[in-house]
């Protein structure tokens, strides 16, 4: 069957395309993250989108058909040689051919675009990973496990009891959306440590974290409407960030947790398991939709692993970090 890809642009497509495009899109993400996307949040985000900051694609079976298939791509921020491709198709229209109609869609674009590589994040076992591995030019950078951590009365009552265990010296606290002005510079200097974690730097580059690119990750991190809140353990002398981790939640059941990070000077005095107890019992209390909190993490990172099992996470799936050489047959 010869599947039909289209150039997606938010400017000019048909509502109904790009409403099935973001519901394709959201499906596919929520796959694969353990979260849950509200395709309106998609659309609004794909029109905010400056041009050229990502190239996207639609599919269908038929030239009168609903779209059933969703590509973006865009530029690694930590290594423009490098693309990040977002492939999803949805499960009727699966094993059809969309898949490798987008692909090849996405690599001709990627290589007229220097572009060296294309990163992906797939769901280990069938049909995600032979997909992926069906070019003979991919490699599995990462694997990575997906977790959920459900917010039930047993998992809130454990994480009450971390949270509320003393720690001389520190004191917690969190934000919604912004940092305080006070704590801005010192909230950077910990996310400065990111990529401390095992593996982080295969997914992101360093930075400076000053308070321009904090308010800069604010607002991207709330660019589809989530809410952005960051949970932080503050030393009692300075009165400064010493430990944060972040979460952004969506209007859907699921919340993702992101990064958790503290400063080397205050390491082994259980300060992430604190830090992330208290978050779970805040967006708890202030988003009472929210469900569950999702979570991956690198198998490698064990102190992290450790952690979110004493939090009530539990293992949903595993997932791979692979990555597509394009400087061959070219």
């Amino acid at each position: 069957m010869r599947s039909l890809v289209e150039v997606l642009d938010p400017a000019t497509a048909a509502p109904a395309d790009l409403a099935a495009w973001a519901a394709v899109y959201a499906d596919g993400q929520g796959e694969v993250s353990g979260g849950a996307l509200d395709p309106e949040a998609v659309v609004r985000q794909l029109r905010r989108t400056p041009a050229g900051q990502a190239w996207r694609w639609s599919a269908r079976l038929a030239p009168e058909g609903s779209v059933q298939g969703a590509a973006e791509l865009r530029r690694q921020p930590h290594d423009a040689k490098l693309g990040l491709l977002r492939l999803f198709v949805a499960q009727p229209a699966r094993r059809k051919g969309l898949g490798r109609a987008l692909r090849e869609a996405a690599v001709a674009e990627a290589r007229s675009r220097q572009v060296v590589g294309l990163q992906s994040t797939v769901l280990a076992g069938p049909p995600g990973e032979p997909f992926a591995h069906s070019s003979p030019y991919l490699r599995t950078l990462l694997r990575l496990e997906l977790q959920k951590q459900y917010l039930d009365g047993e998992t809130l009552q454990r994480c009450w009891s971390i949270a509320s265990r003393p720690r001389p010296g520190y004191r917690l606290t969190h934000w919604l959306d912004t940092a305080p002005e006070p704590l801005a510079a010192s909230f950077g200097r910990v996310m400065d440590h990111i990529l401390d974690a095992p593996g982080a730097a295969l997914q992101r580059g360093a930075r400076r974290w000053g308070v321009a690119q904090v308010r800069e990750w604010e607002r991207r991190m709330a660019d589809d409407g989530s809410r952005l809140v960051v949970g932080a353990a503050l030393d009692r002398t300075s009165d400064e960030v010493v430990a944060a981790t972040v979460s952004t939640v969506p209007r859907g059941p699921v919340a993702d947790q992101h990064d958790t990070a503290v400063l080397p000077a205050h390491r082994r005095r259980g300060l992430a398991s604190r830090v992330k107890a208290t978050q779970a019992l805040r967006v708890h209390d202030l988003f009472p939709h929210v469900e569950a909190m999702a979570a991956t993490i690198n198998q490698e990172n064990a102190p992290m692993l450790a952690v979110n099992r004493s939090l009530g996470y539990r293992r949903i799936n595993e997932r791979l970090l692979v990555e597509e050489s394009l400087v061959h047959g070219v």
